[in-house]
């Protein structure tokens, strides 16, 4: 029995040392495998979104005027909404039917923004949301803005910021990053300059 396993075992030992050995210098990576792939990798390098001072300083400039906004208090709600949540009135903004099913899933978070009103992100694609604002008192979306890196606002608070500071985008790569403040007044969004 012995004898009948020293073959197949020399055999296997000897297709290992092979196996492993075969692989020359310019098997370094996938790409170097795929000629076109490896030429556009040397070409397009990733874009690192902190590699700069000058992207920093936007940044904190951004994150630090966003919140002087919001813990100023100036835009603080005095009173909440207690009565029953109205549905969304898909008859009061011309988009509301194509996103009926999302519109109908947001709001069931209740109120979110402002004392009163709930917002319904929905995706548009990469670096897209639109963002549904509608009145919980009586169904109707006041405002709808669109932004390319989220939201950020409060049921407490009249501030809406659009695409909020975050370190990790590149603000001279991405114009429409921009962080906007808007305030919601009598249920339509103002700009703060």
């Amino acid at each position: 029995m012995q004898k009948n396993l020293k073959y197949p075992l020399l055999l296997l030992s000897v297709t290992i040392v092979c196996a492993c050995s075969s692989g020359s210098d310019d098997d370094k990576n996938l790409a170097s495998t795929h000629p076109k792939l490896e030429k556009q990798l040397e070409r397009d390098t990733a874009n690192l979104a902190m590699r700069n001072e000058e992207n920093a300083d936007l940044y904190q400039r951004y994150r630090i005027t966003t919140e002087e906004y919001e813990n100023s208090g100036d835009y603080n709600v005095k009173n909440m909404f207690r009565g029953k949540l109205a549905p969304a009135d898909e008859a009061s903004h011309a988009d509301a039917r194509t996103y009926q099913t999302a519109l109908r899933e947001g709001m069931a978070q209740g109120v979110n923004f402002a004392g009163k009103y709930t917002v319904v992100t929905i995706g548009c694609g990469t670096a897209c949301q639109q963002h549904f604002i509608v009145d919980r008192e009586n169904g109707k979306i006041v405002e709808k803005i669109q932004g390319s890196a989220g939201a950020r606002f409060s049921k407490n608070s009249r501030i809406f910021i659009l695409n909020p500071p975050d370190s990790t985008v590149n603000y001279n790569e991405c114009r429409d990053c921009k962080p906007q403040a808007y305030e919601l007044v009598d249920g339509k969004l103002h700009a703060i300059k």
